[in-house]
């Protein structure tokens, strides 16, 4: 009977000395695996943050340049094309004027080579051709030349008038001299011519196109009187 129990005892003993030592090895496989457990990382997310619209537009305007020249500059380059350029009215103007007073000296030319020892008595640029009276010869002629050909037309003689030949013999310039002296005198573009006797001077008394009346000495080809 004692034997039994004890040897129940001791079977008691064993298992509850297997039980805990089951237990303990729980305890540590469990505390081993807490140990191996990896830490949670930490992640810090840094957001950058985004521009906002109006900022955005401030600085593509600051490193932009509009490339459109501003206002000032326009005026400056259109007040110096202005300053440096001749307008087109003007320079019509002006060439106008030459071409006349080309074409003045042309028709004078073309006189003086169809009748070279000829004085012009009379000029006159008004009508459709320019009308010329000369002496030549002891003969007076009345002349037209063509504005455009310059061709010498509807020549015809006159009587000889006594004073005009007087003052033709006083003659000792070329008229197209007298008319270049005219025009330097009063800057102007001559337009009518007779020559005439002006208290014992013979003259050229020449109008220019600006108005002025120039008297030119035949014999020295000074001017007598300032242009008026």
């Amino acid at each position: 009977m004692n034997s039994r129990w004890n040897n129940s005892s001791a079977l008691l003993s064993v298992a509850a000395v297997s039980a805990l030592a089951l237990t303990s090895c729980a305890s540590d496989e469990l505390g081993a695996e807490d140990d191996d457990a990896q830490p949670t990382a930490t992640v810090t997310e840094t957001v950058e943050a985004e521009p906002t619209e109006e900022s955005t537009e401030d600085a593509s305007d600051a490193a932009e340049p509009t490339g459109e020249p501003t206002d000032t500059a326009d005026a400056t380059e259109t007040d110096d094309a202005a300053t440096d350029e001749p307008t087109s009215d003007d320079s019509a103007t002006d060439d106008s004027a030459a071409s006349d007073e080309d074409a003045i000296y042309q028709a004078v030319d073309a006189v003086e080579q169809e009748y070279p020892d000829a004085v012009v008595l009379d000029l006159d640029t008004e009508s459709s051709y320019y009308e010329f009276t000369i002496f030549e010869g002891g003969s007076e002629w009345d002349l037209e030349v063509d504005r455009e050909s310059f061709e010498i037309s509807n020549t015809e003689e006159d009587d000889v008038d006594s004073d005009d030949q007087r003052n033709a013999e006083e003659v000792e310039i070329e008229f197209a001299d007298a008319l270049r002296t005219a025009a330097e005198e009063a800057e102007g573009t001559p337009e009518q011519a007779e020559l005439d006797d002006e208290n014992g001077t013979v003259t050229w008394e020449i109008e220019l196109d600006n108005g002025s009346e120039v008297h030119v000495d035949v014999a020295s080809g000074e001017v007598v009187n300032p242009a008026s």
